[in-house]
């Protein structure tokens, strides 16, 4: 008998290896070389020529079906009635094939989700507002806005008046400190040679004048060292810091300073240029660390109410990849322009896809909960607008091969999870994986006993 592969085009074979939109999952083309019964081969020779346009949502179950099957080696899986209680019967290489599992239903509980529109936020615990230690012209603008820069790398260069006039004050501080330490040593030398001679030539009068001029020429010895340290540390700490630095000689006549980024991150904006006059309260130069970001979502304030502020928040980016942040805060008030209340959450942004500004799905954490079982999202199929899973027939193994279907009420379905809230009872085995297997030999089945 011929392969599959050799009966469509590869435009049908596109179609049907196209994601199955109820489960997001992708449909294989069947075997190259699967054995197919004579009346599947009929309906794939009526579809392919256009005399059976209303199966092919069926020719698609039959496909996949056909994909978990191989009918060479495989005992042949059948559906026993399409009612309520319908029983398939897989063998032992299909549901291998298949990958099924079978597992205890447990008790548990799903939060409620709030949907939400996010958008993504500079972070500003991560955004360095960057300042001239003193004022002067710009001489180099040494990076552009958007571009990636390093810690220690140099956004620009200008001369700074400020740094003169600092270096002409460590100066006159050392002349002076110079001067108050020969004064306070002379001092202290006519004390003690009054104090020697005390009594004998000098009066104790004199003694007591002259201790109370060396102590003052020390007082002013001190005060000169002061004055000289708080200058070298104006000059060493504020004009040379992360994200400052200049030619450290103290009596260097270089007025250069270099503004640089004190972390790795990108350069948001530079408004200044070459020859502008820069003043040590104006902000010449931001960089934001984009390793992180902030996700905002405005919500109603009372789904604000709802959400967990412990939870996790998951968001779906625009290239499809889900993100989970924990939420940083909750506002207190709604803004008055939208009535909204803003919802922050912290994403972890490494490989730097993620852009401020862009748009996203996002599911904020709810205190709200609803109480079942709960399964794996693909253990609950729709079939003929009802909500059913599959349970083994014989004592929960699955051995046998036989699963009944089961309805089952859904109380609340996440792209991960489904709460089951009557239909299923805690104990009982049921299908978790390979159930989309179970429906689709259960459909086909279905529609070649509506045929006979």
């Amino acid at each position: 008998m011929l392969g599959s592969a050799g009966l469509f085009s590869q435009t049908e074979r596109r179609m049907f290896e196209a994601p199955d939109r109820e489960k997001g999952r992708m449909m294989s083309f069947p075997p190259r070389h699967a054995a197919w019964p004579p009346r599947a081969w009929s309906r794939m020779h009526h579809m392919r020529h256009g005399r059976s346009k209303g199966r092919t949502g069926l020719m698609v179950a039959v496909l996949s079906t056909c994909a978990f099957l191989d009918l060479q080696t495989a005992p042949a899986a059948r559906a026993e009635g399409a009612s309520a209680d319908a029983v398939v019967t897989l063998g032992a290489a299909a549901r291998q094939e298949a990958g099924l599992e079978i597992r205890k239903a447990a008790h548990g509980a799903l939060a409620r989700p709030i949907d939400a529109m996010g958008m993504l936020i500079p972070p500003p615990d991560r955004m360095v507002k960057i300042q001239p230690a003193g004022s002067g012209k710009v001489l180099t603008v040494d990076v552009l806005p958007g571009q990636k820069v390093k810690p220690g790398q140099i956004l620009l260069t200008y001369q700074d008046h400020s740094l003169h006039l600092v270096r002409l004050q460590v100066a006159k501080a050392k002349a002076a400190l110079a001067s108050a330490q020969t004064n306070s040593a002379e001092a202290q030398a006519a004390y003690n040679r009054a104090k020697l001679l005390s009594g004998q030539v000098i009066a104790m009068g004199e003694v007591r004048r002259r201790l109370a001029l060396a102590q003052a020429a020390a007082d002013e010895l001190t005060a000169r060292q002061a004055d000289l340290a708080t200058l070298r540390h104006q000059l060493n700490e504020e004009y040379n810091s992360v994200t400052e630095a200049d030619n450290r000689s103290e009596t260097s006549d270089d007025e250069t300073s270099r503004l640089l980024s004190p972390v790795a991150g990108e350069v948001q904006s530079i408004p200044v240029a070459v020859a502008d006059n820069v003043e040590p309260t104006q902000i010449v130069a931001t960089v934001v660390d984009f390793s992180r970001i902030w996700i905002a979502a405005d919500v109603l304030p009372q789904d604000a109410e709802r959400v967990d502020p412990t939870g996790m928040q998951e968001s779906v980016a625009p290239d499809g990849t889900r993100l989970r942040s924990p939420i940083l805060s909750i506002a207190a008030a709604a803004d008055p322009a939208t009535g909204l209340v803003r919802v922050l959450s912290r994403a972890d942004n490494s490989s730097g896809a993620l852009r401020p500004g862009m748009m996203l799905h996002t599911t904020l954490p709810s205190r709200e909960t609803v109480p079942g079982i709960v399964l794996p999202a693909d253990a609950v199929m729709t079939i003929d607008g009802r909500s059913v899973v599959f349970v083994p027939v014989d004592d929960g193994s699955g051995t046998d091969g036989r699963f009944r279907m089961r309805p089952v009420e859904v109380g609340l379905e996440t792209p991960d999870q489904a709460v089951i809230v009557s239909g299923l009872k805690p104990g009982e085995a049921v299908v978790t994986h390979g159930a989309f297997a179970l429906k689709s030999v259960l459909l086909m089945g279905s529609h070649e006993a509506g045929e006979g």
